[in-house]
């Protein structure tokens, strides 16, 4: 009644919908309380979105994030205000109207900012003598002094080799070499390409020719590891090899102990006078290729300013403590490896523990149990790794408090069998090489301090809530119109994480982005919808569709439906090819033990409808994945392909 009372009296009344205070820097629910309080009074609703309150001594986050901010320098406060909504407008109304502002407000936060690397500088200037890097690889252990030092000692080596070349390759594991080269790389402003040596070795000439490398700076060792797994680079990587271990021999003991004090002593300003580079934050930091999952592998680029969003986005949500540490076994050709496990710890202080191969689950266990990882982030088909290997006991990860899997859909049977074994619930996100990566994620749950209310920032079966300044609009694919509530549509991204484009194609970048209003969106290709508590669920990919006599079928739910009627874990994937009569039909493709009748007289006895019924089955070796574990689509059409045509021999049912 108050509320009402001073409306009517021609007064400005703030409300925050949610609430409460938030408890991790996403927006929450916006509660239905004012829909009554403005009943019936003829008043504009102006949203507005504050930034820069997370973190505060306000706020309810950790004590050691809020020193974090602290340190980073003065607070800016962002307050963003929006057009006036109707009265009659609905609570899910006015949050979108919200979200859209945080657009306006987190980019102009970061265009005050510094690029990337200028961050980890100053961070780890002022915080020297603190770990910053592990690698179980070589057992190494790096202050930020040591780390410091090592990256200005390679800028002075690379310097001269690389002369005026812009892009340049890198091909080297998840290690402390790659986070030297990478943060080197940056302060001289070249553009640098990590290298997916998991792709096929025309993909990889493709990644080369696209980005017109001369020098790929690589490891001797792991060249060699690389050549007892069945790669060989020798024809590849020709003469533009530069090897890491060639530039160490080549810094001298004095070389070291100068850089050192100087390090030791200079602050951070004179040593980016010193060494770096000018670049500008909208200048392009890295290129990465997309796994060509699909169709040919694109070169996505990245700008200062998109790495820059994305490790603040998440570092808002990651709450910081000040004993947690980070594993970084992801390949930084990875994005989710590149931006969240190797440079965000890099630039928010965190120590991170770096395994050079995330298969290597042992070895990932013990580093957890020898330097206290709190921070897992990984794959579902890793995090199923963890789960398939007897030698790594669940005690060894009994210091994380957080779990995120991303890059491809966290499987029910992963999840609950890690959460069996390990006591830890894995949280889903989900994002794109060309965001950053990241675009949402669920969070743990919490309870509200004072009225004892639980909380919700998870939701089974979604891939979580945008993240902070992120905004996911839900569109007709062809029309580009926003859908209501709950409808499945094309999932647009638009947030200061979305990239600057495809590396000199720009035919492939328009496709891609799209610009509405004064912001660029990124056209995802998957398809989801949203839910008036603002999680997203994604339903498929659009390219994952097949159109049987005029119906259009997720591949997705036909694997789903076929797998759940199996007591035991089946390895199949399914793929639409073109047919005379129904215009497309499907084809599955499975592994394991089961011989084709065996397979094909359990799925004929589930209760699966005609029309998701595969029409052939074949039986092969093994799958076609990617080195994330995720699917190869396009090799497993391929694949389908030559079967269906008799042009390989296979088991048929």
């Amino acid at each position: 009644e108050g509320i009402r009372a001073r409306l009517k009296n021609g007064e400005v009344v703030a409300l925050f919908p949610e609430g409460i205070i938030s408890y991790n820097g996403q927006i929450g629910k916006f509660e239905r309380g004012f829909e009554l309080a403005i009943e019936g009074i003829n008043v504009p609703i102006i949203p507005f979105y504050l930034r820069g309150l997370w973190g505060s001594t306000f706020s309810r986050a950790d004590d050691y994030y809020k020193q974090l901010r602290q340190a980073s320098g003065k607070r800016e406060i962002v307050i963003t205000f929006g057009e006036a909504l109707k009265p009659i407008a609905k609570a899910n109304e006015v949050k979108q109207a919200v979200i859209k502002l945080s657009l306006a407000a987190w980019d102009f936060y970061l265009s005050n900012q510094e690029p990337l690397h200028y961050h980890w500088l100053k961070r780890a200037n002022s915080h020297l003598f603190s770990t910053s890097i592990v690698d179980q690889a070589t057992g190494t252990k790096l202050s930020n002094l040591k780390l410091l030092s090592s990256v200005i000692l390679f800028i002075k080596k690379l310097k001269g080799a690389l002369k005026d070349e812009e892009n340049i390759g890198v091909l080297l594991p998840s290690s402390a070499v790659s986070a030297i080269v990478n943060l080197a790389l940056l302060a001289l402003g070249k553009k640098s390409v990590n290298l997916n040596y998991t792709l096929s070795a025309q993909n990889l000439k493709s990644a080369i020719e696209q980005s017109g490398l001369k020098s790929i700076i690589t490891s001797k060792t792991f060249e060699k590891k690389l050549e007892n797994r069945g790669f060989n680079f020798q024809e590849i990587l020709e003469d533009k090899a530069i090897y890491a271990e060639n530039i160490r021999e080549s810094i001298t003991r004095a070389e070291i102990l100068k850089i050192f004090f100087k390090v030791l002593l200079f602050p951070a300003w004179l040593l980016e006078f010193l060494y770096f580079e000018p670049v500008e934050l909208d200048d392009t930091a890295v290129i990465l290729f997309s796994s060509g999952s699909e169709n040919v592998p694109k070169g996505v680029e990245l700008t200062h300013k998109n790495l820059l969003a994305n490790i603040k986005q998440v570092a808002d949500l990651l709450n910081f403590r000040k004993d947690d540490v980070i594993l970084n076994s992801l390949p930084a050709f990875h994005s989710f490896g590149l931006t969240v496990t190797a440079l965000m710890p890099l630039c928010e202080g965190i120590m991170m523990v770096c395994v050079a191969d995330p298969t290597d689950v042992v070895s990932i266990g013990k580093m957890c149990v020898q330097h206290r990882v709190s921070i897992l982030l990984g794959t579902s088909t890793f995090f199923r790794l963890y789960i398939k290997n007897r030698k790594l006991h669940p005690l060894m990860l009994q210091s994380v408090r957080i779990a995120v899997a991303g890059a491809e859909k966290l499987k029910d049977d992963v999840k609950n069998g890690f959460k069996i074994k390990f006591g830890i619930h894995i949280y889903e996100g989900y994002g794109t090489t060309e965001t950053a990566p990241v675009v949402c994620v669920n969070m743990p749950d919490t309870l509200e301090y004072f009225s004892y209310k639980p909380l919700t920032f998870h939701k089974d079966q979604t891939v979580g809530m945008p993240l902070p300044g992120t905004i996911v609009k839900i569109v007709d694919p062809e029309s580009l119109e926003e859908l209501p509530t709950g409808e499945d549509g094309l999932i647009l991204i638009g947030g200061s994480q979305v990239m600057k484009g495809y590396y000199k194609n720009e035919e492939k970048t328009n496709e891609a982005i799209v610009k509405i209003g004064d912001w660029r969106y990124y056209k995802s290709g998957d398809k989801g919808h949203i839910d008036e508590d603002g999680f997203v669920t994604i339903v498929d990919r659009y390219s994952r569709f097949a159109k049987i006599g005029g119906e259009m079928i997720s591949l997705t739910n036909v694997e789903s439906l076929i797998m759940s009627s199996f007591k035991h874990e089946i390895d199949l994937i399914t793929v639409n090819i073109s047919d005379e009569k129904k215009g497309e039909k499907i084809i599955l493709l499975f592994a394991g033990e089961l011989s084709c009748e065996e397979f094909l007289k359990t799925v004929k006895n589930a209760d699966i409808a005609p029309l998701l019924m595969p029409s052939e089955f074949y039986k092969v070796e093994s799958l076609p994945k990617l080195a994330s574990g995720k699917a190869d689509f396009k090799a497993s059409h391929e694949l389908a392909l030559k079967l269906s045509n008799g042009e390989i021999e296979e088991k048929k049912s």
